[in-house]
């Protein structure tokens, strides 16, 4: 039998119970509240179920490590027309993961769902971009999800046209070549039909032998400076708008030098100046040379640089000029690639005569020389020859004069009256107080065949064999004629003869 007492201590003990009890399980009601929750309200796991979740989610990290690439930059080239395959060959890829593929910023591909009916998507993340062009030329990337992960594919079709010097694409591009070169230029094109390759080269079309217009070829062989300057190709398949590429040539070459003085005159106590012009690429350096010594920069020598009509010029200064100045003077120019040298003479003798024009009138001819010289000129000579002769004529000349007063340029004239017409050659060379100049280049001059030369159509001309015997034949048939042999012109004119008497 329990005890009083003993039921009062189990009371108390129900009663501690209870409060532990209530605080485990959830609030207590208040009030009138009459609120329950539905029998599928998630209650949730208790604290040990909640922790044990958490260590669920940090195992599967450590053990799955996320998607990578072993390159994360690829480089494709491809030709126009081509089905280019981009690839996105991820390591530790999951189903989880997803893939998303751009052309610069802009989506092409979506998981397996292409942007465009030119991209396919594959099985394995890669794409396929069919039909691919020049404008497809970009930055493409796949992006592995959720970790964000890239990598980069840069493509390059080429042009509808290429040019390649020496199977490398050159197109649009400058190339330097150095003198004695051989180097080959093709222009390709990448288009479905016929088409035809035009070359041209600073503007003007480019004539090459038949096959290598065939093919497209240019070569140049042991290039030089004429052949610096742009190439253009152009394929011409009927289009509105053909494709076309350039390169751009820059040769490199000894320097290449010239003077149009060959001779200098001058006089005792004067200052006399030797020039030579040069073109050199890269620049070249320039000095003269007198008796096997360079000349140094002093009160007697003195140079100076100059452009004149597209070239480096640079002038020797000779001051108070005596005898031992006097003579051959070589300017030499050097550069990377090599050197070159013109000479010049000084002497108190004119220079050679230049021609300056002339004026024809029928068969006379008026022509003029230009002579520089310090001394007055006290004689010309001038030659001349009918292309076909054997020797030269001579004339002596004696008007002489100074051109526009001009001190020490001298001005020649002299008429000719030419006994025949016909392709002509004249030469001049002048003396003054210290001796003659040299001979002056020829001037070739054409005296053309006039009207009087051609039968008139209504004058009574003799039957057709006087006229093949000779007689009454024109101007010009009868300077022909006057070129046969003797005996066949004494046998025209007996058949002549006979033919008239017994025409009478």
């Amino acid at each position: 039998m329990i005890k009083a007492k003993d039921s009062t201590w189990l009371l108390l003990i129900c009663l501690l119970i209870g409060q532990l009890y209530v605080p485990s399980q959830g609030s207590p009601i208040e009030g009138d509240q009459t609120d329950y929750q539905e029998d599928d309200y998630d209650y949730g796991d208790d604290g040990a179920d909640d922790s044990s979740k958490g260590d669920v989610t940090d195992t599967l990290d450590i053990t799955m490590p996320p998607p990578y690439f072993e390159e994360n930059d690829l480089k494709i080239e491809a030709k126009p027309g081509d089905d280019v395959v981009l690839n996105c060959d991820a390591r530790n890829f999951q189903l989880s993961n997803a893939v998303m593929w751009y052309k610069n910023k802009t989506i092409i591909a979506n998981g397996q769902n292409a942007i465009g009916h030119r991209v396919e998507c594959m099985p394995n993340n890669s794409i396929v971009l069919r039909d691919a062009s020049a404008e497809d030329s970009d930055d493409y990337y796949c992006e592995i999800l959720p970790q964000m992960v890239r990598q980069h594919t840069t493509l390059r079709v080429g042009a509808r046209l290429s040019i390649l010097c020496d199977d490398r694409d050159v197109t649009d591009r400058s190339q330097t070549f150095r003198q004695g070169d051989h180097h080959k230029l093709e222009c390709r094109t990448y288009l479905p039909g016929e088409n035809t390759i035009k070359w041209s080269f600073n503007g003007l079309r480019l004539e090459s032998s038949p096959e290598d217009i065939k093919n497209g070829v240019v070569i140049l062989d042991n290039i030089d400076e004429q052949n610096a300057g742009v190439y253009q190709c152009l394929g011409d398949d009927g289009s509105r708008y053909p494709p076309h590429g350039m390169v751009t040539v820059d040769v490199q070459y000894s320097p290449k030098v010239s003077t149009h003085r060959h001779h200098v005159n001058t006089e005792e106590g004067h200052t006399a100046e030797l020039y030579c012009n040069y073109r050199a690429n890269p620049i070249g350096r320039s000095y003269f040379i007198k008796d096997g010594k360079t000349l140094q920069l002093s009160e007697k020598y003195s140079l100076k640089d100059s452009a004149h009509n597209g070239h480096n010029r640079t002038t020797l200064v000779i001051r108070e000029v005596g005898k031992e100045d006097l003579g051959e003077y070589l300017c030499q120019v050097e550069n990377a690639i090599g050197s070159n040298e013109v000479k010049v003479h000084v002497s108190y003798n004119p220079e050679t005569p230049q021609f300056e024009d002339m004026k024809v009138e029928g068969t006379k001819v008026t022509m003029h020389w230009l002579v520089r010289s310090r001394q007055p000129l006290s004689e010309a000579i001038l030659d001349y020859q009918l292309t076909g002769s054997y020797t030269w004529s001579t004339v002596s000349v004696l008007q002489t004069h100074r051109h526009n007063h001009t001190e020490g340029i001298w001005k020649i004239t002299h008429q000719l009256d030419l006994p025949r017409r016909g392709l002509w050659h004249a030469r001049v060379k002048a003396k003054n107080t210290h001796g003659w100049s040299n001979f002056s280049p020829d001037h070739d001059f054409q005296i053309e065949e006039d009207d009087e030369s051609i039968a008139a159509p209504d004058m009574d001309l003799p039957p057709e064999q006087i006229m093949q015997a000779g007689v009454g034949i024109t101007r010009g048939a009868a300077s022909a004629l006057r070129q046969l042999p003797a005996i066949t012109v004494a046998c025209g004119v007996l058949l002549a003869s006979l033919l008239l008497r017994v025409r009478l």
